[in-house]
């Protein structure tokens, strides 16, 4: 999964459920229609769920070579 994590279509594949959710939103904001709302919501759990998988697997890798001297 790793792989696929720090690939171009993962990145692809949120800049796409991006746009999709940003064309709910104007779409929602232009005509009204409520119904669209609920297409956003869903789309911004996909996200959320992306971005966090990349942030959590950062956060889950150590340094590779020993102690991080940044944090000194």
């Amino acid at each position: 999964m790793r792989k696929f994590l720090y690939s171009r279509w993962f990145f692809l594949f949120l800049a796409v459920v991006c746009l999709l959710d940003l064309a709910a939103d104007v779409t929602e904001l232009v005509l009204g229609n409520t119904d669209l709302n609920y297409v956003a919501i869903g789309l911004d759990c996909i996200a959320v769920a992306l971005a966090s998988w990349v942030f959590l697997d950062l956060q889950s890798r150590g340094p590779k070579h020993g102690d991080d001297s940044r944090r000194r």
